[in-house]
């Protein structure tokens, strides 16, 4: 009984504890600072750019698109959120793991607060950009948005400018060529 009345009242002081939400809780402001509490809680060596070095470089890029939100109609237009980007996965990749690959190069790249010696779509001075991985059949979908529109054509330029540098042609696949 005085077991149970003892896991009883750690829940209840969890519960309160979530209710009433932490006082000594800081908010992360600015994007270097949530960068640097990622980087230290989630990104350990095995999610190392090292580890998607041919994502980063564009050797793995088959396709670059304009990725929109919403639909044209006659009373609306399509708002451009950043880039669509289909890789060719390494040999055991997985869509979490590059995702939090990717993540962890946003933020270094943050935390650094370095220019890209080449054209870099995963990540924006100054501001986070969103990231999600899916599988698109033998590739994985790489999706970057960003916060503004401003944000949205910057990183779709430096997607079309990594996939050119590494000889995709704008909307056209890598079978294509």
């Amino acid at each position: 009984m005085k077991a149970r009345m003892g896991m009883f009242a750690l829940s209840m002081a969890v519960a309160s504890g979530q209710l009433l939400g932490c006082e000594n809780t800081q908010q992360i402001q600015s994007p270097a600072d949530q960068a640097t509490a990622a980087q230290r809680v989630r990104c350990t060596a095995e999610f190392s750019d090292a580890t998607i070095a041919q994502v980063l470089d564009g050797s793995a890029i088959e396709h670059v698109e304009a990725l929109y939100s919403g639909s044209a109609s006659k009373t609306s237009n399509p708002s451009l959120q950043g880039a669509a980007i289909l890789v060719v996965p390494t040999k055991g990749e997985t869509p979490e793991r590059l995702a939090r690959s990717l993540e962890c190069h946003q933020a270094q790249q943050l935390v650094a607060a370095t220019s890209a010696a080449r054209p870099d779509p995963f990540w924006l001075q100054g501001s986070l950009v969103g990231i999600d991985v899916t599988s698109a059949r033998d590739s994985f979908r790489i999706e970057v948005t960003g916060r503004s529109s401003a944000a949205a054509r910057e990183i779709l330029a430096r997607a079309q400018a990594l996939g050119a540098e590494a000889g995709i042609v704008q909307g056209q696949t890598a079978d294509a060529r």
